[in-house]
């Protein structure tokens, strides 16, 4: 190899070194801001959650009470609620708000299977802990200014220049918050 090729080789690798640098070094900030605002807008969600969960549970012992032991609407419910559970003490807002999601699709089903038995529909125990779970919805605002800062992260974290830093430093997606109908709740998208 002649002299030459080796310093425009060198010249290459330091090039190709301080633009990376210089890639991460402006665009990791911007990652991380829009990645807090993500986290601290989950916080008041991640307070008024667990209320309208524990609704749901009693939902489900109802419906398991009233002859739905054992249908794969009971079970899958009960496995999203343990892993939501268990998102908690991960402390992690995209993998709670994740498991979230889990839940409320799984608490859509439900209540679709509620109302497709007309056995199970008629027994008021049901139908009252399902109203109980209706109106524990969590505030509006704050579920759409999580959704808003997921989406602004994700803005971020897809834009071109961002998106190599994001995938090497570990900058993964976020979820929106997709609330459940309930039993004549409100939709936030399911």
């Amino acid at each position: 190899m002649s002299r030459r090729t080796r310093w425009i080789l060198l010249a290459l690798i330091v090039l190709l070194v301080g633009g990376a640098a210089a890639l991460v070094l402006t665009q990791q900030p911007k990652l991380d801001d829009a990645r807090s605002k993500v986290d601290t807008a989950w916080k008041p969600l991640r307070a008024e959650l667990p209320l309208r969960y524990q609704g749901l549970t009693g939902a489900l012992s109802a419906f398991d009470a009233a002859g739905g032991t054992g249908r794969g609407v009971s079970k899958d419910l009960r496995a999203a609620l343990d892993r939501w559970d268990a998102s908690l003490h991960d402390g992690d807002a995209g993998t709670q708000a994740a498991a979230a999601n889990a839940v409320e699709a799984q608490g859509t089903r439900l209540v679709a299977n509620v109302l497709g038995s007309e056995r199970i529909r008629a027994d008021k125990a049901v139908t009252d802990a399902l109203s109980k779970f209706a109106t524990t919805t969590p505030n509006a605002s704050a579920v759409g200014g999580y959704n808003h800062a997921v989406r602004d992260y994700e803005d971020v974290r897809t834009d071109a220049l961002a998106q190599p830093v994001a995938r090497v430093l570990g900058f993964g997606a976020r979820p929106v918050l997709a609330l459940g109908t309930g039993a004549g709740g409100s939709s936030g998208g399911a």
